[in-house]
């Protein structure tokens, strides 16, 4: 495993859901930040379908809520909202156009998103259409946009490069446990929180470290994915 490169200032999280970028990137975000890098963040939907039993015009606004209040225990300010429907993303020309516009607006060297890959680290765990359709979407537009150095695809199968955080697994915990309704919709014997500390302790056996978060590094542009 590589260490992650550092020579970038501006970073931009597109994934498809509040929540997605808290399950491990969240701790590297924090890191950069009190580095002094800038990140923001773009939700390409609300969520609106992920609670189960709650009106989709109710849990839309409510998980919005939650993902301002998660990006706030990391440092970042800047989150928006896409509005394209959940469960049912679809990799369009339409989301590519608005997804090459964030980038540009943001002048987004690195671009994090989510594993789009087929399946989970291990290979036992489908991965979500949305998660697939939505990482191939960022993919074609960082190529598009110009600017772009770098996608990292957080806790890919193939991940190739880290980031330590052994300083931050508690930011990243405090991210997370934002999103109480959301959490509290899975159930009582929901294991987020646990899930993230295997993460970032998974990392850090890869990495050599305590803890960390690791990326699947695709360079954009004739970039080197090179530490």
């Amino acid at each position: 495993m590589k260490v992650f490169p550092s020579d970038w200032s501006r970073a931009l999280a597109i994934v498809a859901h509040p929540d997605d970028v808290e399950y491990g990137a969240a701790a590297a975000i924090a890191r950069w930040v009190r580095e002094g890098k800038s990140v923001g963040y773009v939700m390409i939907t609300s969520g609106e379908q992920g609670i189960e039993g709650m009106d989709p015009e109710v849990c839309g606004p409510l998980r919005e809520k939650e993902q301002i209040a998660s990006a706030a225990r990391v440092g970042v300010s800047n989150v928006q909202f896409l509005r394209y429907p959940d469960f049912v993303l679809e990799d369009s020309p339409e989301l590519r156009s608005d997804l090459v516009a964030v980038m540009r607006e943001h002048q987004a060297e690195l671009i994090v998103t989510l594993n789009f890959r087929d399946r989970w680290p291990g290979g036992d765990y489908p991965n979500s259409s949305d998660h697939v359709n939505a990482g191939s979407a960022v993919v074609a537009a960082a190529q598009e946009a110009g600017g772009v150095r770098w996608v990292a695809a957080c806790t890919s199968p193939v991940s190739t490069h880290g980031v330590d955080v052994s300083d931050f697994v508690h930011e990243a915990v405090a991210s997370l446990q934002e999103h109480r309704e959301y959490l509290r919709g899975l159930g009582p014997d929901d294991r987020s929180l646990e899930m993230l500390q295997e993460i970032l302790t998974h990392g850090g056996v890869q990495l050599g470290c305590e803890s960390a978060v690791v990326f699947e590094l695709i360079p954009v542009g004739g970039e080197s994915a090179a530490s």
